[in-house]
């Protein structure tokens, strides 16, 4: 018992984890940085580009607001950060599936695309990794061959 609670003092008395750190670092209003904010090959076929994304981070999971929808409207993904899979925003008629979690300082996202075709059903994983160095949030998206990062300043 009184190794329990001597453990538990300890435990109470350590700073708050390096998550805590990642977590409000990645919080915040972000806008594109033009042109120049998409590196790489170009722009993975089929993936809309928000310019302006509003990202908040809750015990557990992840929201995320972009500009990617219809007439640039504001679509939400909610991430949770458990594991499981979440139905998150996608074009109309796909069924758009993501799981996200920590990777050490970044925030990775797979989503998985899929559409029932005439030959069966089709589909596309896109895996988005986020990290943010001071005033500034990449992301590096990946689809297949394809690759792109993208390059985000943060607004105050």
């Amino acid at each position: 018992m009184r190794y329990t609670v001597a453990i538990l003092l300890i435990a109470a008395a350590m700073p708050a984890p390096a998550r805590a750190q990642v977590d409000a670092a990645l919080a915040g209003t972000w806008t594109l940085g033009g042109e120049a904010g998409r590196g790489g090959r170009g722009a993975v076929p089929g993936v809309p580009v928000a310019t302006r994304l509003v990202i908040k981070v809750a015990p557990g999971q992840v929201t995320v607001d972009s500009n990617t929808g219809s007439a640039e409207s504001i679509q939400t993904a909610v991430y949770k950060l458990d594991g499981s899979e979440t139905t998150v925003p996608g074009p109309l008629g796909w069924t758009v599936k993501a799981k996200a979690a920590w990777k050490d300082s970044a925030l990775v996202v797979s989503t998985i695309r899929s559409l029932e075709g005439p030959n069966g059903p089709i589909g596309a994983e896109i895996v988005d990794v986020y990290t943010v160095t001071g005033d500034a949030l990449t992301i590096e998206r990946t689809q297949g061959r394809n690759k792109q990062k993208l390059s985000y300043k943060r607004q105050s």
